[in-house]
């Protein structure tokens, strides 16, 4: 098996702490290193680090050969521009199989929390054999714990037997981030699961979806996966990659497709996708208060306080969020913190600019 870990997000839901020249998935979050060195510890659990590519934008090498010095050059792939996630596991699939090998490859994001590993690991093992004797394309989903209305959802055919990641079942289709009716429907039902962004396929399974899907940009991988073979994909990219399609692997291929089978598993899962998620993240103290830095809090509960270089001080506050970073502060309420691409927006109309 080969791993892919993808680095090349902007992390705007995490502003004020993720900036463009420190994206999220560059923070230490959780006290024990970068999110992406934490991804790269598990990948390194049961793979060697030749096995693992790295894909992230050209203005972000720098960061990630910092994190992680261990990474091989020949591993590392500079996205010359931004085109979303379908073109970038495009292009881990060809460096796999510019390796002259067939080995399955699992693609996950850079900026993910997982608690389980050992759990991980032996969800990653159904999933590669799933991947090895069907040509399947896999993907993982989470066994929802409530009706959370900040994931995607993954319908199956039917509730997973035996209620755990010991097999695999048929998808039959993908669902946007819903209201809370609707996932409270979801969650009743059994056949619904949220939707991790980590995947298990083969490089020829995924090119072939590729290329039935998304035709416009065949010729143009075919291109960059004889620069691959030939070692210089990263040169070709410079000048190529931009005209790639820029789409999800989502919308572009896995809700088109009729091979996509989920392996259900609760391995203590997190995608961290904005402030509200750190209440079960960090640690708390006896009023419900969750913590980064030092502080004093005088009749607040349930507050989520991020400020790990600074002091904060609260009176009288509840259920809000405080998030200071690099002298910029966000305070809002508990359950609006997917509302800060507003103020990024607002910013950047105003002020001409990317978010500070």
């Amino acid at each position: 098996m080969y791993a892919a870990i993808l680095a090349g997000g902007k992390g705007k839901r995490f502003w004020p702490a993720s900036t463009v020249e420190k994206p999220k998935q560059f923070l230490d979050i959780t006290g024990e290193g970068s999110m992406l060195s934490l991804t790269w510890k598990r990948m390194r659990s049961f793979l060697p680090a030749e096995r693992i590519l790295l894909l992230t934008a050209a203005d972000q090498v720098d960061a990630v050969r910092r994190d992680l010095p261990e990474l091989p050059v020949e591993n590392l792939f500079a996205e010359p521009a931004s085109r979303n996630t379908a073109p970038s596991l495009a292009a881990a699939a060809i460096m796999v199989r510019a390796r002259g090998t067939a080995d399955t490859v699992l693609c996950c994001p850079s900026d993910h929390l997982i608690t389980d590993e050992a759990g991980f690991e032996s969800a990653v093992h159904i999933a590669a054999v799933a991947a090895q004797s069907r040509d399947v394309l896999v993907t993982f989903g989470i066994e929802p714990a409530a009706p959370a209305t900040g994931y995607g959802y993954i319908e199956t055919s039917g509730p997973a037997p035996d209620g755990g990641a010991s097999i695999h079942v048929e998808v039959k289709g993908f669902h946007e981030k819903p209201d809370l009716e609707t996932a409270r429907r979801y969650l009743e039902s059994g056949n619904y699961y949220w939707n991790s962004g980590i995947f298990v396929w083969r490089p020829s399974v995924f090119i072939e979806a590729w290329d039935r899907f998304l035709p416009e940009g065949s010729k143009l991988l075919q291109k960059l996966e004889t620069a691959a073979v030939d070692g210089c994909l990263n040169e070709v990219a410079e000048e190529q990659y931009g005209f790639m399609p820029s789409i999800s692997v989502d919308f572009g291929i896995l809700e088109k497709a009729g091979n996509v089978v989920v392996v259900p598993v609760s391995f203590g899962w997190s995608d961290v996708g904005s402030w509200d998620a750190l209440e079960e993240i960090l640690p708390k103290d006896a009023a419900g208060n969750a913590r980064a830095g030092e502080m004093e809090l005088v009749d607040s509960k349930g507050n989520i306080i991020y400020n790990p270089d600074g002091f904060t001080a609260t009176i009288g506050v509840d259920d809000v969020i405080v998030a200071v970073s690099g002298g910029r502060v966000l305070v809002c309420r508990k359950g609006e913190s997917q509302r800060v691409r507003e103020i990024l927006d607002r910013l950047e109309e105003k002020e001409g600019k990317k978010h500070p």
